[in-house]
């Protein structure tokens, strides 16, 4: 399976995790640093996908084109050097989430009963489908893969990033029943050209489709259900032949979650609820100390 760049994000959110108490900082900065030796790989993924979008476009004049690689200004060597350290802090900073998606990623109950991340209320319990517990903000390898996410969009000139429609959801929520948005999961809405893809509309379904498919499993690897472990997770999409809602599905967003994350990574401390939190150290700063 070929990983592109937000697999190999996530696989570095999970070194870190697994590395963070260890006394042995040599042994600590190499475990951090391996996990960034996906360059080859990323130019891979984005060869073939630029070839299958080259062979269908004439069938569909909205087929994306995605632009080539390298897109940091560096060789493709799967050696991580100094150039490569600051060429992944530098993507960091340009694809980083401004105030603008954070006030969007807070709960929306009114009148405001938590500080937008929830009251740590609830038992945390499995399975993850029924947790009712508050986590202490939004998984940090979910803002990681909208990061990813919307470096890919910037490659082609049809689909792009709208909004995000529900982040954290407390117990006070209107719609707080949902356990998953207690910190695990975003609704992410689109533009396909200047349309702004929205509302009970069948019209929706097929560019949401496309959406899923050539972004979400392509550079996210996600599954549609929750069957497999530690993969980023979309509900189905759809409506009826009518135009009516489907239970458990979407229609006009897509859904993307982390139930399927094992406990060892849905701990409290990778949660966040800043820029501050969700980045941390540069990675320049982490291999300088």
């Amino acid at each position: 399976m070929k990983r592109a760049l937000a697999d190999r994000l996530l696989e570095r959110e999970k070194t870190i995790i697994l590395v963070e108490n260890k006394t042995n900082w040599q042994l600590e900065k190499e475990e951090r640093i391996k996990p960034s030796l996906w360059w080859k790989q990323v130019a891979q993924a984005q060869a073939q996908a630029q070839n299958q979008t080259t062979s269908t476009e004439q069938s569909d004049a909205n087929t994306p084109k995605l632009t080539n690689l390298s897109y940091m200004q560096i060789d493709e060597t799967g050696v991580v050097d100094m150039n490569v350290i600051k060429a992944i802090d530098e993507f960091q900073e340009e694809y980083a989430i401004n105030n603008t998606i954070w006030l969007q990623l807070k709960c929306k109950c009114s009148p405001k009963k938590c500080s937008g991340f929830g009251n740590g209320l609830g038992t945390n319990t499995s399975p993850e489908r029924y947790n009712t517990y508050e986590f202490p903000g939004i998984h940090r390898s979910l803002l990681f893969g909208l990061c990813a996410l919307n470096f890919y969009l910037a490659r082609q000139d049809v689909y792009k990033f709208r909004l995000i429609s529900s982040g954290y959801r407390c117990h006070s929520h209107t719609d707080g029943k949902t356990a998953n948005h207690r910190g695990k999961a975003l609704d992410i809405q689109f533009y396909k050209g200047t349309w702004a893809i929205g509302g009970l509309n069948k019209n929706n379904i097929a560019p949401l489709l496309y959406i899923r498919d050539n972004f979400f499993k392509t550079y996210l690897n996600t599954q549609n259900d929750w069957d497999n472990i530690n993969l980023f997770t979309t509900e189905p999409i759809g409506l009826t032949p009518t135009g009516e809602k489907i239970s458990g599905h979407t229609y006009s967003w897509i859904h993307m979650d982390v139930r399927s994350f094992e406990k060892q990574y849905l701990l409290d401390e990778y949660f966040c609820t800043d820029a501050t939190t969700l980045n941390k150290e540069k990675l320049i700063t982490l291999i300088n100390k």
